[in-house]
């Protein structure tokens, strides 16, 4: 089999989707930051309102579940040790995150992103596609509850929210560092 790019895992159903939101909707809002450290901030890059779930939240759990299978099915083989906390991101009209990656892999870091996991949590918005950069442009079709999964190495972006709010959730699972 080659090797796969993205990885469609599965399906959170309605219910838990609302929960998800009603649960992490509680956490007090962070600006979102960008960065090998996270201190930069730049609106015209990323436009969005994040809040992260305690390192036990339950949906790491199963997230977790899903990016092992995604490694070992895709054959992408990351060594992963450990993973980030829940981020959930509310997008609101005009907001975006422009074309990035997940991981910084000339940083010098022991431990990079590996894969990353994202959970698309409400569909009652217009605007804000998911897309991936592998050659071209590729829209990845999220309907409410759909998990995807990809190499964090890979350029994404969501376009700008037009009307509505949309909410996702995203996890990061690491490793020690490309050689």
């Amino acid at each position: 089999m080659a090797h796969l790019p993205l990885w469609y895992l599965g399906q959170l159903d309605s219910d838990t989707c609302n929960q998800v939101i009603a649960e992490l909707s509680g956490i007090e809002v962070r600006d979102a930051t960008m960065g090998v450290d996270g201190s930069e901030k730049d609106t015209r890059t990323r436009n969005t309102n994040v809040r992260f779930g305690d390192a036990n939240y339950w949906l790491a759990d199963r997230f977790e579940q899903f990016a092992l299978e995604a490694n070992k099915t895709c054959k992408w083989d990351y060594h992963i040790t450990g993973r980030e906390n829940v981020q959930f991101a509310e997008y609101g009209p005009e907001q975006h995150y422009a074309w990035h990656t997940d991981t910084f892999t000339l940083s010098g870091n022991p431990i990079e992103r590996k894969v990353s996991v994202i959970c698309l949590l409400n569909d009652d918005f217009e605007g804000g596609q998911f897309q991936v950069r592998l050659y071209n442009d590729y829209d990845a079709s999220l309907k409410k509850g759909t998990i995807i999964a990809f190499p964090s190495i890979l350029e994404h972006r969501v376009i700008p929210v037009t009307s509505g709010i949309r909410y996702s959730a995203t996890i990061w699972f690491n490793g020690p560092r490309s050689r």
